[in-house]
């Protein structure tokens, strides 16, 4: 058994392919595609799972010369791809979206490879949407994400596999650890891995201006990127951040899962990784979508959380710091709201997406041996 995935630029793309990978490594031999020089160029091999790098490039939405290098940058990747899957001949590819997938997929439409396409959000990438009448099966983490694939054979509710340590972490053992008192509040704050600097000013500037309850604690992820300009922003207002024992300011959370099992509120970005693991939290959320994310699907991802009760969406163009700080004023000071937005979200998470999509990996093999469509054998 062999299984080819692909997919990279982001974590959100790296990490879905990265858990399926998990789950199937005893079963099959497994290799990644993507560019070396991007960040599943550093994580995959870094996992332990082979990689080959083909070229790739985004394409541009507007007539320009770069039209050029996308186009021979598809056309060379396309031809690597075939190359190495002539070779390796896996009886599938996994495609998990981001620019790289696109030369990958074509080459495996070319030898009749059967095709499995998963995507983490609710507005779903160009690449798999032109790419997904051509799969023998389309795996979503959004409902909303379904009428953008009406041309797929099969499309299967799945959600979006999400780490084992933020599933796993016991809420009471998680806030024992943070030395949390029974009656805390813990404000979690983070705008991703890159950081969000709207998000960071604004968070600086509610802690400047407005008195924070005895009983709250915040800790507040900057970024990796943007820690020491956040720290000087703090000093420069007056805020040092050493010194009040209800703020912890980090660059990044090593350990998401613990925080994220503590958390009684959670704000920041809507990205698909944070989305899936809030909602496996069962967590509420403040989201403030980043508004130049392609075709804006960061508010789709906070839209379909608000809709459902999960979730209230602050947009970023209003993110100032009395309208940030009375939102969480106003949702903290509400135990019953708030825990009405817990049991919503947590309606909406996926705490078994690896399985879910194993099953259709499975009813994908089994339809290829017999010649059937997926959904005449899916889940039998």
């Amino acid at each position: 058994m062999r299984i080819a995935i692909v997919g990279g630029g982001t974590g959100g793309h790296i990490y879905p392919g990265l858990a399926i990978a998990q789950d199937w490594k005893d079963r099959a031999e497994i290799v990644f595609l993507g560019q070396k020089n991007k960040l599943e160029g550093k994580i995959i091999p870094g996992a332990g799972f082979n990689f080959v790098s083909i070229s790739a490039a985004p394409i541009s939405r507007r007539l320009s010369l770069s039209l050029f290098k996308t186009g021979w940058n598809l056309c060379r990747g396309t031809i690597q791809s075939l190359r190495f899957l002539a070779r390796f001949r896996p009886n599938l590819i996994i495609g998990t979206g981001g620019y790289v997938a696109a030369p990958a997929l074509l080459g495996a439409l070319f030898l009749k490879i059967p095709i499995i396409i998963h995507e983490q959000n609710a507005y779903p990438s160009l690449t798999n949407r032109l790419l997904s009448r051509y799969a023998r099966a389309v795996c979503i983490s959004m409902p909303p994400a379904s009428r953008h694939f009406s041309r797929a054979k099969e499309v299967v509710v799945t959600g979006n596999p999400v780490r084992s340590e933020v599933l796993n972490y016991d809420r009471e053992t998680a806030r024992e650890e943070l030395k949390m008192k029974k009656d805390d509040r813990l404000i979690l704050v983070a705008g991703g891995s890159q950081g969000a600097r709207s998000v960071n000013k604004a968070v600086v500037r509610w802690l400047k201006n407005n008195e924070i309850e005895k009983n709250w604690k915040i800790v507040h992820a900057t970024g990796e990127n943007n820690y020491a300009e956040v720290i000087a922003y703090y000093q420069k207002l007056g805020v040092n951040p050493g010194e009040k024992q209800y703020l912890k300011v980090v660059a990044y959370i090593k350990n998401m899962g613990q925080y994220l099992a503590a958390a009684d509120l959670f704000v920041g970005r809507s990205g698909a990784t944070t989305v899936s693991e809030i909602v496996a939290r069962g967590l509420p959320a403040i989201l403030i979508p980043y508004p130049f994310a392609a075709e804006d699907h960061q508010t789709a991802n906070a839209r379909f959380l608000e809709e459902n009760g999960g979730a209230i969406i602050l947009p970023d163009e209003e993110l100032e710091a009395g309208k940030l700080a009375s939102l969480v004023e106003e949702l903290l000071n509400d135990p019953d709201r708030l825990d009405k937005m817990a049991k919503n979200s947590a309606f909406l998470g996926h705490k078994n997406s690896v399985e879910q999509i194993s099953r259709v990996i499975k009813a994908v093999l089994e339809a290829n041996k017999t010649g059937q469509e997926v959904g005449e054998n899916h889940g039998k």
